[in-house]
């Protein structure tokens, strides 16, 4: 009986092979329309999968310890509408006096300003951060040659610079350590590079370059105010309590603003977190999305060839169904047929995808990493769209009358 069923099955198979391949252009639409989908499904899948691995070592390297103290945004008044952007009230005392809070682990000034750096015959815009030695326990940060920022390099205000992993690669062939570089025309010595971070949703944090706070204030920006404190507190199960304590220091060292408001912001990296977490999960979301219609497009190109060929192919199914051949061989063929062209159509969207996904990485930065789960997930697609679309075909197909089959040959 087995022997039966698998030749029967072989016949099923080379019959299958030939109708497919007398409509080789039909059928090449029908492979590229699952292709299509399912290429769609494994480059978001991609995309996808690289910004949760992404976000998992986002929030591993900054932690859920971190505040972050910034300037408030000046209100809006109709009689002065030139005041605009952060306050300019958060100064080094402020820093001074939330490092000595007990639950403050850490804490950094920050001087952000845009700058352009030159060295040799290389230039480029980047972003200069004034702070001090404390920054690397605070942020996490890793030096990968040289050394970070002294306390007496602040104190004195030396012209020495730490650069991002991205500005010493464009700026310096070799080890940039010791060798000097031009910040807004002004020479630094570079005494130190940092290990590569990557982008963030603010930024790109190798594409920066640190220089002490004092020297940022007195001999590039020509300012008193911080752009903000970075705060790293003892204890994470105690953040909430760490954020009311910081915000009360400033809060009693501060004026309110005219509306009422404090004139300063203290933000969480927990709530960094929560949002990068919502970005993966309408990430995950788009590629259900995309998988549905996926779905319904290449589903329709195999159900289209497939009817086509079932109205083409009437005498000859009318003849097997006459000579003894049961419905459900008939339904097993032309199952086998838009399987085959779901399956056609997986390998090349399989290829396609993951080619977009290489492209995508390699052009642009952003993270897109093939997954396991996402190259499953297209083979379901692709094989739902020829089981579920090729049902119906196959269905008609095994109730074609064989009296009126075989009179139409």
């Amino acid at each position: 009986a087995d022997r039966v069923v698998g030749m029967r099955l072989a016949r099923s198979v080379r019959l299958s092979a030939r109708a497919l391949l007398a409509h080789r252009a039909r059928a090449a639409l029908a492979v590229a329309s699952v292709g299509a989908g399912v290429a769609a499904v494994v480059l978001a899948r991609a995309v996808g999968a690289g910004v949760e691995g992404e976000v998992r070592a986002r929030v591993e390297a900054v932690g859920l310890d971190l505040l972050v103290v910034r300037a408030a945004e000046v209100p809006r008044s109709p009689a002065r509408p030139e005041l605009r952007g952060p306050a300019t009230s958060l100064r080094l005392d402020d820093w001074a006096a939330i490092g000595r809070l007990p639950a403050v682990a850490h804490a950094a000034p920050a001087a952000e300003a845009p700058v352009r750096v030159k060295a040799g015959g290389a230039a480029m815009a980047t972003r200069m951060l004034g702070t001090t030695a404390e920054y690397p326990a605070v942020r996490r940060f890793r030096v990968a040659r040289g050394r970070f920022l002294t306390v007496d390099d602040d104190r004195a205000a030396r012209r020495v610079v730490v650069l991002g992993a991205r500005v010493a690669d464009e700026l310096f062939a070799g080890d940039p350590v010791g060798r000097e570089l031009r910040l807004q025309r002004i020479p630094f010595q570079v005494v130190g590079v940092l290990a590569p971070r990557g982008a963030l949703a603010d930024g790109d944090e190798d594409n920066q370059v640190l220089v002490p706070v004092r020297t940022a204030l007195r001999r590039v920006t020509n300012r008193t105010a911080l752009s903000a404190i970075f705060v790293r507190v003892r204890d994470p199960a105690a953040l909430r309590a760490a954020e009311a304590e910081v915000a009360a220091r400033l809060a009693a060292r501060h004026r309110p603003a005219r509306d009422g408001r404090p004139d300063f912001e203290v933000q969480h990296a927990a709530a960094g977190a929560a949002m990068q977490r919502a970005t993966a999960d309408s990430l995950r979301t788009l590629t259900a999305g995309i998988a549905a219609v996926a779905l319904g497009l290449g589903g329709s190109g195999v159900m289209a060839l497939m009817l086509l060929s079932v109205r083409e192919r009437t005498a000859e199914i009318g003849l097997r169904v006459a000579v003894g051949a049961r419905p459900r061989y008939v339904v097993v063929q032309f199952l086998l047929e838009s399987t085959a062209l779901a399956l056609v159509g997986w390998a090349s969207g399989l290829a396609l995808g993951l080619a977009g996904a290489a492209a995508v990485a390699a052009g642009t930065r952003w993270p897109a990493a093939a997954s396991a789960d996402g190259v499953w997930l297209s083979l379901g697609v692709a094989l739902a769209a020829g089981l579920v679309f090729g049902a119906v075909p196959a269905r008609r197909a095994a109730r074609v009358p064989p009296l009126r089959a075989l009179r139409t040959r």
